[in-house]
């Protein structure tokens, strides 16, 4: 039924051909909107129901999510130092501020993709790009494939310490959440009249600690992100190549009985599914019974299926239910999976949390991120298609099942 190595060898043409032609498609880049085109043209051969939509964010709040909370720790431990010598009010309510500030952009923008700072930045120009396959009769469901166009901008540290990374972006999230304690409880001794934390020693070693770091944060500021694009073969060029057959496959297949699918590609995925939160909410009314299925990295070498139903550290709940669904399809067609969390986020998020049954199934690895992960490394050598032809697999079983009513959530 399938011709396996051709499917392959027409996923391994799209990646070139926009790895070639277009490069890396940084988030509002003119780059990301070539690609948008591009991904359109190919969907018109396929369905004349198809079509760009523009939207808008602001992508500089990006790169001000990581460096807040470290740049904050810095000048609040400066005004610490003051407060230490010249124990005034202001001092302390200036730090206290800093730290509940950067708690706010933790909480907010890093964690759960809310824009709490991005209307001070620059507003710029997105794309949302979809194919529309109608079924020979009144559809009873809704499927929308996804994933995204954009590349993310590299992670230098991510490149050169990839055990550490985690562990070195984790100080200034962790410190901030403790300064704020430490300066609450200082609050309330100096409202006593107890201007150090008992005694100024205790104080003196925090200060001396929090000092100590400073040539981590400041390293960890510059280098958390670059402004150098990265390819993005397996972020995200992977699910393009698997929409692209999907279509093919709507368009000789017998057609559709009950069952809508659209193919969607987003933009601006990695800075936060700007992309995707506009477009869930614009189709909200005909999506919201619509089961959504994103697609991220499936193809690193180095890298395990796996359905998401759970991401940011179990902060974001997707629909297990559905990520049953695919683990069972997985399963009966042998192919290697697992069923879990992921700690980053997909364009799920986004329509789960206006309420739409959506999971992901993404690429990761045992332990750790992916060696290619948002790094300049991410090119097309570093792909197994035969990740991305098993994930094809999956969807195509599942589209099938849906419109023969098989599967009901």
């Amino acid at each position: 039924m399938y011709d396996a190595n051709k499917i392959k060898e027409d996923m391994r043409f799209t990646i070139q051909d926009i790895c070639e032609k277009i490069g890396p498609r940084a988030p509002c880049s003119e780059q990301e909107a070539d690609c948008a085109t591009y991904i359109e043209n190919h969907f018109k051969s396929y369905t004349k129901n198809t079509g760009i939509e523009k939207f808008y964010c602001h992508p500089g709040s990006y790169r001000a999510t990581f460096r807040i909370p470290m740049i904050n720790l810095m000048i609040a431990t400066l005004s610490y130092w003051i407060y230490f010598y010249y124990p005034n009010i202001v001092f302390l309510i200036i730090s206290f501020g800093l730290m509940i500030f950067s708690i706010l952009v933790i909480q907010t923008n890093l964690m759960r993709n809310i824009e709490f700072i991005d209307p001070i930045f620059k507003k710029q120009e997105s794309t949302n790009v979809y194919a529309r396959f109608k079924p020979k009769k009144t559809p009873k469901r809704i499927v929308v494939i996804g994933g995204h166009h954009d590349s993310n901008w590299e992670f230098p540290i991510l490149k050169k310490w990839p055990k550490f990374y985690t562990g070195v972006m984790s100080i200034p999230i962790l410190l901030s959440f403790f300064m704020v304690g430490v300066y609450i409880l200082k609050l309330i001794l100096y409202s006593l009249s107890i201007p150090y934390l008992f005694f100024s020693q205790l104080d003196l070693v925090f200060l001396i600690i929090q000092t100590a770091l400073f040539p981590i944060l400041i390293y960890t500021a510059i280098n958390c992100v670059s402004r150098d694009p990265v390819m993005g073969a397996d972020d995200n060029l992977t699910s393009i190549a698997i929409i692209f057959e999907i279509a093919k496959f709507l368009k000789k297949g017998e057609g559709l009985k009950n069952t809508e699918i659209w193919l969607v590609s987003h933009g601006c995925e990695e800075i936060g599914d700007r992309g995707s939160k506009r477009f869930s909410k614009k189709y909200l009314s005909e999506l919201r019974d619509a089961y959504v299925i994103n697609v991220d990295m499936v193809g690193g070498k180095d890298s395990e299926l796996k359905v998401d139903v759970v991401e940011v550290r179990s902060i974001v709940e997707l629909s297990k239910e559905l990520g049953d669904e695919l683990s069972k399809i997985a399963t009966e067609l042998n192919i290697p999976h697992n069923v879990g969390n992921v700690m980053f986020y997909t364009d799920s998020m986004a329509y789960s949390r206006n309420g739409i049954k959506a999971c992901s199934l993404v690429g990761s690895p045992k332990k750790g991120f992916a060696t290619h992960y948002h790094t300049l490394n991410d090119t097309i050598d570093k792909l197994d298609f035969n990740n991305i032809w098993n994930c094809y697999r999956i969807l195509i079983e599942f589209i099938k099942r849906v419109d023969e009513e098989k599967i009901l959530i």
